[in-house]
């Protein structure tokens, strides 16, 4: 009899210990779920030099998605080797690793690098979309970000209850309601987007009109690499690709990005008109 007892213990423990592990293998499979569903949302840019070793460590090769600083509290490094590390828990933030090279204002825009999901955390990472001058020098600022969550909400991919929590620090450009951290002169469109500008309330206009504003003229600049800092009449007003909205006459633009020589046009401008610049940094 006790051996009976023991042989249905052993095989009692044995279910027990087959669940658990099917469980830990379902929540597993979640996390990678949630994973992908994010990085398709925050797509990561392809950050640093090319094959041979040309460009820059802060060069984007490949442009992912841009998100915008919704709340203070977060700090960049110019060192992508000890970014400035926050822990994010609700609305607040601790930095528990890295430089304070740069406090960010809420507005900054910034390119998604990573997003990882992991057991009780998901990580973010983020270069600055431009060189930001500080005290210990001017370059691109490194923010890696870490959002706390109860395990239960990764392991089951509650992707709704993940993105309010990141909306709460920052959101994909074009939807945001943050000030841009310099508001440039002109109007910067995201690039992805084809839709037009819309045309002042005051002042209704038809739909052909409304794609550009009245005297203005759509500009579209693209560059090789991407990434890099546009600059009209000696003013940073983004980075590539974008497209501006700027008054008609003669203007001067730069596209500038670390590791290539600059690419230079003076350019006049006809009202309406709509014009694409190609810069190859690479060619230049």
């Amino acid at each position: 009899m006790a051996k009976r007892w023991l042989y249905l213990a052993s095989i009692l423990a044995l279910c027990c210990v087959g669940s658990l592990a099917q469980k830990q293998a379902s929540a597993e499979n979640d996390r990678q779920v949630l994973q992908e569903i994010l990085q398709q949302t925050y797509q990561p840019s392809l950050v640093g030099k090319q094959m041979l070793g040309f460009g820059g460590e802060t060069d984007i090769r490949r442009a992912g998605t841009i998100v915008v600083v919704q709340r203070p509290g977060l700090y960049g490094s110019l060192l992508h080797s000890e970014p400035a590390s926050s822990a994010i828990t609700g609305l607040q933030a601790e930095l528990f690793r890295g430089h304070k090279d740069y406090e960010v204002p809420v507005g900054e825009r910034y390119y998604v690098t990573s997003v990882t999901v992991a057991s009780s955390t998901v990580l973010v990472g983020l270069i600055s979309a431009r060189s930001i001058p500080t005290q210990a020098g001017v370059g691109r600022m490194w923010t890696t970000l870490s959002f706390n969550f109860p395990d239960q909400v990764l392991a089951t991919a509650d992707k709704e209850t993940v993105f309010r929590e990141f909306d709460q620090w920052f959101v994909p450009e074009g939807r945001g309601v943050a000030t841009p951290a310099s508001a440039p002169a002109v109007a910067a469109a995201p690039a992805q987007s084809s839709a037009p500008a819309a045309a002042p309330a005051a002042a209704p206009q038809s739909a052909p009109a409304a794609a550009v504003r009245q005297g203005s003229s759509r500009v579209n600049i693209q560059s090789q690499p991407v990434g890099a800092e546009i600059y009209l009449d000696g003013e940073m007003v983004g980075s590539t690709p974008s497209t501006l909205m700027i008054p008609s006459g003669s203007h001067a633009f730069r596209i500038h990005a670390e590791g290539h020589p600059d690419w230079t046009r003076q350019i006049n401008i006809l009202p309406g008109s709509e014009i694409t610049l190609s810069a190859n940094l690479d060619k230049n």
